[in-house]
């Protein structure tokens, strides 16, 4: 009875009444550090997190990581890795060694979601040794990424991995956006052009999407684009430019992109238990 209690009790926590699962024999909703699946109905498919672990292993060059029977990241042997960003596997490193949990949730076609947030605000308590764990919902729209528009480089710079990596900058290293100007970018995404500049990806030059009206014929009403510039440094003829890409989106179809936290409520406080 005891360990129905827990399971029954994180639900509760996490997830809407009607979610509760059976034990899988890897034991989902043991109490961890790092950064997981949710064990809950809001989890990654199998195929959703295998598109996940791609991006991030091309990110960070990792040949070892990947997702256990219970859903944790883990890294396997951290000396082993080929190319990709070292500002990348450092902040994972930083994310499973942590004192934080961050939870990855499926929210797919939700007008509260935007690519990506991370709603903050949740404590897990082992009813065991009651210690605490401050946990963090990264929420994941997979549908948003399909109306990305721009160049294969820019589109890239931009992914589902960047997106996951973004919210973890603002989990991990508690780095901000910028607020309310579209030409700066803020330091979380300061920290996460370092890993595009490593990538050799554009950078992402304005935090704020710009809005442009648009329509396919005279006779449609008129919709919104929302814009965002990214650049690159190369050299040709041993002439240094800059390489400009525009990425656009459906405004209507995905949101913003930015201040998904005022779209989706204020930050929540809930408790729950667990082994």
């Amino acid at each position: 009875m005891k360990k129905v209690f827990f399971l029954w009790a994180l639900v509760c926590a996490l997830a809407p009444l009607g979610s509760f699962t059976a034990y899988a024999q890897a034991d989902p909703w043991r109490y961890r550090t790092g950064l997981r699946n949710s064990p809950a109905v809001q989890r990654l498919s199998a195929a959703q997190l295998q598109t996940l672990l791609d991006s991030l292993r091309h990110k960070t060059g990792f040949l070892e990581m990947s997702f256990d029977e219970a859903g944790f990241l883990t890294l396997g042997d951290r000396t082993r890795y080929v190319g990709g960003s070292a500002s990348a596997r450092e902040l994972l490193v930083a994310t499973v060694d942590g004192p934080r949990a961050f939870i990855l949730e499926a929210h797919d076609r939700s007008p509260a979601v935007a690519f990506a947030h991370l709603r903050t605000g949740y404590t897990l308590t082992s009813l065991r040794t009651k210690t605490q764990i401050e946990t963090e919902l990264v929420r994941l729209d997979f549908a948003d990424f399909v109306h990305l528009r721009g160049d294969r480089e820019v589109v890239a710079a931009f992914d589902l991995g960047f997106a996951v990596l973004h919210e973890l900058v603002h989990g991990v290293l508690r780095l901000d956006d910028a607020v309310g100007d579209t030409t700066q970018v803020g330091a979380c995404d300061e920290y996460v052009n370092r890993m595009r500049r490593e990538l050799k990806l554009p950078e992402r030059q304005g935090y704020a999407p710009r809005l442009r009206p648009t329509h396919a014929t005279a006779a449609d009403r008129t919709r919104l684009r929302a814009e965002l510039l990214f650049a690159r440094k190369s050299a040709e003829a041993n002439r240094a430019r800059i390489e400009r890409f525009y990425l656009s989106w459906d405004e209507e179809k995905v949101g913003r992109g930015h201040n998904a936290a005022a779209q989706s409520g204020a930050q929540t406080s809930v408790k729950g238990s667990v082994r």
